[in-house]
């Protein structure tokens, strides 16, 4: 015996209603349950389809399918990050490097320029924690129309909407106001620090929105 298509519909609701809301992953999890009910229809016709299906459904213990998400969302974040982090690397070697290190060097040059690093340090991280602001915006502005548009809510959208996570990360720009303090605590090691980390921080950034995401997107687009 083989499932017919309303009963794959009735997989697909089964998933939603223990709490499985990205398509991606209940597409996934019906794939197993159909499976599985398919091969118990080869033991014993005899069994009823939602017999087969709460068979199945009990082999993934008392936490139901949260786990087989949390281990999806887990898997798909560290591959992201794992992503960002291998391009990250080619901007600490050469050529890359000589913009990585030109940008700090310029950064902190101005720092040591101007007298009163407010100046500078408020400016710079407001400035580039509005990029993170702009952008998380136009990406929950993007799902939700989507989300409109086909009634569906991809997992993989999800993780690159947040940078694989690292949206959380990039949030520091809110404690900008925090990171000011007196002149006279201005070494040069800590400009120099300053001036590494926002440089690090905006790589980070642009590598993140705008070569893993559309690589992420386009490969796990042809994958569903």
């Amino acid at each position: 015996m083989k499932i017919t298509k309303n009963q794959t519909e009735e997989l697909y609701l089964f998933t939603r209603k223990h709490f499985v809301e990205w398509y991606d992953v209940q597409t996934e999890l019906v794939d197993h349950l159909a499976n599985g009910i398919e091969a118990q229809w080869e033991e014993n016709s005899n069994l009823t389809f939602k017999e087969c299906l709460n068979n199945e459904f009990k082999k993934f213990g008392i936490f139901g399918f949260s786990e087989v998400v949390e281990q999806k969302t887990n898997a798909l974040s560290k591959y992201y990050l794992k992503e960002v982090f291998k391009y990250l690397k080619a901007y600490f070697k050469l050529p890359k490097i000589i913009l990585t290190f030109s940008s700090v060097w310029i950064l902190f040059k101005i720092m040591q320029v101007v007298d009163n690093k407010d100046y500078v340090v408020i400016p710079v991280i407001s400035l580039v924690f509005s990029f993170v602001v702009f952008y998380a915006i136009k990406e929950s502005i993007r799902l939700k129309k989507n989300y409109k548009a086909t009634g569906k809510k991809w997992l993989f959208e999800s993780i690159t909407g947040q940078l694989g996570g690292a949206i959380h990360f990039f949030n520091i720009g809110i404690y900008a106001p925090q990171l000011s303090t007196s002149n006279d605590e201005w070494t040069i090691t800590s400009q120099f620090i300053f001036s590494f980390f926002v440089v690090l921080y905006v790589l980070f950034f642009y590598i993140a929105v705008k070569i893993v995401s559309p690589k992420l997107k386009e490969k796990l687009s042809k994958e569903h």
